[in-house]
């Protein structure tokens, strides 16, 4: 066994499983990406995954893969950072343990991430919630109006959902959810008391447990992907776009909840450093991102304010003409 096999194997096990003791989600992350890099290693260097060592590892070759999976693979910006932290991180591993590949690594760790474009997060308005839950009444679908209801008022990642048991839920006083988040972290989140009537309803009439304690679990019996829950989203909107042809105007997934959530809260009122808190952000930084202000509010304030500015003149005709030729001779 060469000295890469080895160290990446006892990486992606002694360190990442039992050391660090990762999410599933990112040990998959790690696993895809080493995955990835043999098999490119294979196609444009047609060298086997047995024959791979460090010799074959430049900065250069990282970079190569990292466009390969960009153009060739069609990943997005996001994803090749992604990958790009999973074997930084595994450097960092090899560099403390093998001192004599230190200045490779040091090559590989000072890659530097593709800067992401800004976009806008798709997220509904305060009218477009009140539609999807109308609808989902009359429907009488009452598993996926609790879902969405659960996944709208906790502003859960799509994972956190699908993890819930009847064991995070509490329904008394002070009633409250349980959300497993990134990393294993924990975080307790209120519920009002018309989600704990949902709810109550939901687990009475409907609810079957299928042996794990799922509050959720597919029509397969089985526990939720998050392609599945972005299934049904997808699905539900795209009915609720023929029907309002003037609301739902983006592109929706999941996460787009999450991010209602917290934007309805700061357009509320509540302080960014609640939000942080009750989305399990590590930073406030991170809570800016899904607190997008709400356009007419910011039109409403604009305006209201500038009716306090007197706008009348003390320039003479002079003067107005001084400052224009100012501002034309400055625009040169």
């Amino acid at each position: 066994m060469n000295n890469f096999s080895k160290l990446l194997q006892s990486f992606l096990t002694d360190y990442i499983i039992d050391e660090c003791n990762y999410s599933s989600n990112t040990k998959a992350s790690y696993s895809t990406t080493f995955y990835l890099l043999i098999e490119f290693l294979y196609k444009k260097y047609h060298i086997k995954s047995k024959d791979i060592d460090f010799n074959n590892l430049s900065k250069n070759v990282i970079v190569e893969f990292l466009n390969y999976l960009e153009n060739e693979r069609n990943a997005k910006v996001s994803t090749r950072n992604q990958r790009l932290a999973c074997i930084k991180s595994f450097f960092k591993y090899v560099q403390y343990h093998n001192p004599s590949l230190f200045d490779l690594c040091t090559q590989v760790l000072y890659i530097k991430n593709k800067r992401i474009p800004n976009k806008m997060i798709s997220y509904f308005s305060e009218d477009e919630i009140k539609i999807i839950i109308d609808y989902l009444n009359k429907e009488n679908s009452l598993k996926y109006l609790t879902l969405i209801c659960v996944l709208y008022e906790t502003g859960a990642r799509v994972q956190e959902l699908v993890n819930i048991k009847l064991d995070d839920i509490n329904l008394s006083d002070n009633a409250s959810i349980i959300l497993h988040g990134k990393r294993n972290k924990t975080r307790i989140v209120p519920i009002s008391q018309e989600l704990v009537k949902l709810i109550n309803k939901y687990i009475n009439q409907v609810y079957f447990d299928y042996g794990e304690q799922l509050l959720f679990y597919s029509k397969n019996h089985n526990k939720y992907s998050r392609f599945g829950v972005n299934y049904i989203i997808r699905d539900l909107i795209n009915e609720l776009k023929l029907l309002h042809p003037n609301y739902f105007k983006g592109n929706y997934h999941p996460h787009s909840f999450r991010h209602s959530k917290a934007t309805h809260l700061y357009n509320n009122g509540t302080p960014l450093l609640y939000i942080k808190d009750f989305l399990g952000h590590s930073t406030i930084s991170s809570t800016e991102i899904y607190a997008t202000p709400n356009t007419e509010i910011e039109r409403k304030h604009i305006l209201n304010n500038a009716q306090s500015i007197n706008t009348r003149t003390n320039y003479s005709n002079s003067k107005k003409e001084t400052l224009d030729n100012w501002l034309k001779n400055n625009m040169k």
